[in-house]
């Protein structure tokens, strides 16, 4: 067994890390990491975490060498740059990202004080030297899961928007009937709020948009108070277990994400049940892979086919697999 890296932890002060920052004592972003890709709310919402006391995880540094001219000890940030970056920006009032809390030259005598010395974990790696150090920054990030979109969301959003989502994943937690669309390790992490929560926001932003590029926008927005809260929840769980309940074939092309998505959505828009679409939905199912090897610049089904394999997030994809289903279906006649 090789010999055990000491990594001891301490405790520094928010002013004694930003100090050593300032003065070139400890940078903030070896070559090794990633750039800062914080939002202005993920950094808002990072700074009221420390405004109200709570701990974050622990910050890891390592010695890098020593700046010759001031005869000083230099460090690099190992792990926790985006963390450091966001409290210098607020600490300098350099960005503006405060919305909902206090900027920090508006903080009381008292509060300045208590962020300042406020306690961070650190764990000093000592003078490993740099290939180490990567390894380590690495191992760091690869055996903590990296936060995806939603998991960060989750964390730091805790208002009606998301409740409303939560409270539709609820009403199916015991229920025995569930459509496969997800896998185990997905559902680990959060796949299904997540497609909940694009949903919604397709719904609240009246169209499909690229990806998951508008979710955030409404989480933040009605995040204190979501007037439709109850429509869209009641919505959601009667359209959903209308599919779940519904004589679609079991291996339908409709329990595939990307078509069970349009399905949703365009059910919710209409206002219309799914039991007086069932023959017009098997029958578009049969066109579909029939003509799956179609010419794609002449058959539609095959435009349709491609769009619900290839790109299925793209805006183009999502809009595309709607007006063809449109199209072919009583869906969107009144």
């Amino acid at each position: 067994m090789a010999r055990q890296i000491q990594a001891q932890p301490d405790k520094k002060t928010i002013s004694d890390l930003i100090g050593k920052i300032q003065r070139n004592e400890l940078i903030l972003q070896p070559e090794f990491q990633r750039g800062f890709v914080w939002t202005p709310e993920h950094m808002e919402n990072f700074i009221k975490t420390i405004l109200e006391g709570y701990p974050f995880p622990e910050i890891y540094i390592s010695q890098k060498g020593i700046d010759l001219e001031t005869l000083s000890t230099q460090n690099v940030v190992v792990d926790g740059q985006q963390r450091l970056t966001t409290i210098k920006r607020y600490i300098e009032g350099t960005h503006n990202f405060e919305r909902r809390i206090p900027k920090f030259a508006d903080l009381s005598g008292q509060d300045k004080t208590d962020f300042l010395n406020y306690d961070v974990t650190v764990r000093d790696l000592k003078d490993v030297n740099p290939e180490i150090m990567i390894e380590i920054f690495q191992r760091i990030n690869s055996t903590k899961f990296t936060l995806n979109a939603i998991e960060i969301n989750n964390a730091i959003y805790d208002g009606q928007f998301i409740k409303c989502a939560k409270d539709v994943l609820e009403h199916f937690k015991n229920v025995e009937f569930k459509v496969p669309i997800f896998s185990e390790s997905e559902l680990t992490r959060m796949a299904d709020l997540h497609f909940l929560l694009l949903i919604m926001a397709t719904i609240e932003e009246g169209g499909y948009f690229p990806a998951d590029n508008e979710v955030e926008k409404y989480i933040a927005q009605f995040n204190d108070e979501y007037p439709r809260f109850i429509e869209m929840r009641d919505n959601l769980i009667r359209t959903i277990l209308s599919i779940n309940q519904s004589d679609l074939a079991p291996d339908s092309i409709w329990y595939r994400k990307s078509n069970y998505f349009t399905l949703v959505c365009e059910l919710l828009w209409s206002g219309k049940q799914i039991e007086d679409l069932i023959e017009d939905l098997n029958e578009f199912e049969v066109n579909v892979l029939e003509n799956k090897s179609s010419d794609r610049s002449t058959n539609e089904f095959a435009i349709y086919y491609a769009n619900m394999y290839a790109g299925t997030n793209s805006r183009n994809a999502r809009v595309t697999r709607s007006e063809i289903l449109k199209a072919n279906t009583n869906i969107a006649s009144s």
